[in-house]
């Protein structure tokens, strides 16, 4: 999914019905992906998904005030909801939201042949596998979707013979657009949604293919990677004025073919009203961006530092702020390094998992060894008092039968020849009318018991 339905980023904290409705769905589908996928999966969440899980939410009267507690609140990533009981509408979204990424990283990695694609899809591997299972339950399509990925990649490599300019990006949007409207119907079976919402999922999966071929021209070509407007115009670096306006009015007509579909869903008029001007405003911004084609390293670098700062502009609002301003600049130094991964790149609350994530890490990670430490000093420490509390013993018993006699210790530690016999004549000769009197009592106790046994048994 290409980022169609991305709300505009607004300073105004003023309580708005709209965002509001908007936000608990976002950040309801990020939870739900934490909930039932694991945490590193909710980097996958994308707009366009969150806006399909508003859109089945109309559509299937979900009450908000019903949804457990975690799921109301707004911006607590670590509030997460019971696996027992969610939303039909942000659990399928989820759950989309994994499978669309999935075909994304494959396909970038068959158009680049890059490792860290493949890495990317391996790491993600047993979340993808998790919801393609979950996807299936649900009678979604899985195999025709896998298989239009496949149809899509022969007719780029193959072209056509069409003549027609419209025609020919219908061709290569095909299968870009069914599988969109797949994912579409399937959720409207899902959730018992009455109207079908194929054919607007059809529009909207056009729209996203050509936006996305307009907006990676330059890179496209840069790269050597296939673009359906690239390959009506053989390739051609510059484009001309009627070109781009060429471009520009597929986009426009894909997107008017979406704002008429989206009228005919059964929506209130202000979210129908809401959406459109959504769709509209972000499509002009989109198309009538500066365009540059890249020639050298330190062009790219330039433009890419460009993008990563406006990136972050758009997420952080210019912040002044100290803390916010190291954000803003973490934020943009990621999108740098990796400018394809800003559709992944945590925003908004997002950026409070990594943030918290790490200071959770590092605070148990210091737990943890400082507990052991403890563990260990507490175990040396309870031999030590073992081992004093034995010497004590030994040597109380010492001074009791021996008294105290300092000669030996310190000639038995010092091994001296001869030490042995002289330390054992000076404890023969200093023994003290203690050793024999408890030697007397010991042999009374000891007579007056067999005196006793013997009485019992009737000897005596």
């Amino acid at each position: 999914m290409f980022g169609v339905m991305r709300p505009q980023n607004s300073c105004s904290h003023k309580p708005n019905s709209s965002a509001q409705f908007h936000r608990m769905h976002y950040c309801g589908v990020c939870k739900v992906i934490g909930t039932k996928y694991d945490q590193k999966s909710r980097m996958l969440l994308n707009y366009d998904t969150v806006f399909m899980a508003e859109v089945l939410s109309h559509l299937s009267q979900e009450k908000l005030e019903q949804w457990e507690a975690p799921l109301q609140r707004i911006n607590q990533c670590f509030s997460l909801p019971k696996d027992a009981d969610l939303p039909p509408s942000l659990e399928y979204a989820a759950a989309a939201s994994l499978l669309l990424s999935e075909l994304k990283i494959d396909d970038n990695y068959k158009d680049s042949q890059r490792i860290g694609w493949k890495l990317l899809d391996r790491f993600y591997s047993t979340s993808f596998n998790k919801a393609t299972q979950q996807l299936e339950k649900w009678n979604v399509p899985i195999d025709s979707i896998k298989e239009l990925i496949t149809v899509q990649h022969i007719k780029e490599q193959n072209g056509d013979n069409l003549r027609s300019a419209e025609e020919q990006l219908d061709f290569y949007a095909d299968a870009t657009a069914q599988i969109t409207a797949l994912i579409f119907e399937a959720g409207g079976l899902f959730l018992n949604i009455k109207k079908n919402l194929y054919n607007f999922g059809f529009e909207f999966g056009r729209l996203m293919y050509l936006l996305d071929a307009l907006e990676d021209y330059e890179k496209d070509i840069f790269k050597k990677q296939f673009n359906p407007f690239a390959a009506r115009w053989n390739f051609t670096k510059s484009l001309s004025c009627e070109q781009l306006e060429c471009m520009r009015l597929a986009v426009t007509n894909a997107q008017q073919r979406v704002v008429e579909s989206l009228k005919s869903l059964p929506l209130d008029e202000a979210s129908c009203q809401r959406y459109q001007e959504q769709l509209i405003s972000n499509i002009a911004l989109r198309i009538y961006k500066e365009r540059s084609i890249p020639t050298t390293k330190i062009e790219r670098l330039k433009k890419r530092w460009q993008h990563a700062l406006s990136y972050a502009s758009a997420s952080y609002c210019k912040p002044s702020l100290g803390w916010k301003q190291l954000n803003f600049y973490l934020l943009a130094w990621a999108v740098f390094i990796s400018p394809d991964a800003a559709e992944y790149v945590p925003q908004d609350g997002r950026m409070e998992i990594f943030k918290w994530s790490a200071f959770i890490t590092a605070a148990l990670a210091g737990i943890g060894i400082s507990g052991v430490i403890r563990r260990n000093r507490k175990e040396t420490k309870k031999k030590r008092k073992a081992k004093k509390r034995l010497r004590r013993l030994l040597k109380g018993l010492k001074a009791i039968f021996y008294g105290k006699n300092t000669c030996c210790e310190s000639c038995c530690s010092s091994c001296c020849n001869g030490c042995c016999e002289s330390c054992c004549q000076t404890i023969s000769e200093s023994e003290t009318p203690w050793f024999w009197i408890l030697l007397l009592l010991g042999l009374l106790l000891l007579t007056g018991l067999i005196v006793l046994i013997l009485y019992l048994a009737g000897v005596i």
